[in-house]
């Protein structure tokens, strides 16, 4: 076969190539109309090692192990840094969520549980490569409310690590308190 013969092949079949290529653009441009827009918001949490911890005063080391990372992902997509995000942008307290979720659960388990649960299923948290940084995303239906949720999910995550942090030395500094009351009651 010879460019010539190739080149009056191609002019002969030059319609039907255009036909489904128009065909190919027009069907991406129906499909990409009538689906839901996503919206995707993004934010970065760093996970500070070089603090000294609060019950035991050793500071941790400056390279963080993978559990640890590990770990952090894991409170961050779980559920009670889910339910602090429920909390905080009082969801619980809308009378139409109210309602889908006596509609979906037939008023079985707890509405804040639901919410958490519907929250998380558009949450991705990673932590980003050789550093201590961890990326929380969220996708949604609404720009305004992914950026809102994503930014409560990062705020949720700083409380609970603080009350992580914390609450031994409250528990603990409340078992002292006991036993000192108990040694002076004894002592007098």
């Amino acid at each position: 076969m010879t460019l010539h013969q190739f080149l009056l092949i191609l002019q002969a079949r030059f319609k039907l190539a255009a036909l489904i290529a128009l065909a190919a653009i027009l069907a991406a441009l129906a499909v990409s109309l009538l689906m839901p827009k996503k919206y995707q918001a993004q934010t970065s949490v760093l996970v500070d090692v070089r603090t000294p911890d609060p019950v035991a005063g050793a500071a941790m080391s400056g390279l963080v192990a993978p559990s640890y990372m590990a770990t952090q992902v894991d409170i961050i997509g779980g559920e009670w840094v889910a339910q602090r995000v429920v909390k905080m942008l009082k969801l619980d307290q809308n009378e139409e969520t109210r309602a889908q979720w006596l509609q979906a659960t037939n008023g079985r388990g707890s509405l804040e549980s639901w919410l958490a649960g519907s929250l998380q299923k558009g949450l991705q948290v990673q932590p980003a490569r050789e550093s201590n940084v961890i990326n929380i995303s969220y996708k949604g239906d609404t720009p305004d409310s992914v950026a809102t949720i994503v930014n409560a999910f990062a705020q949720a995550y700083l409380d609970v690590n603080l009350a992580l942090k914390t609450e031994p030395a409250r528990v603990y500094a409340q078992w002292f308190d006991e036993q000192t009351k108990a040694s002076r009651v004894k002592l007098e």
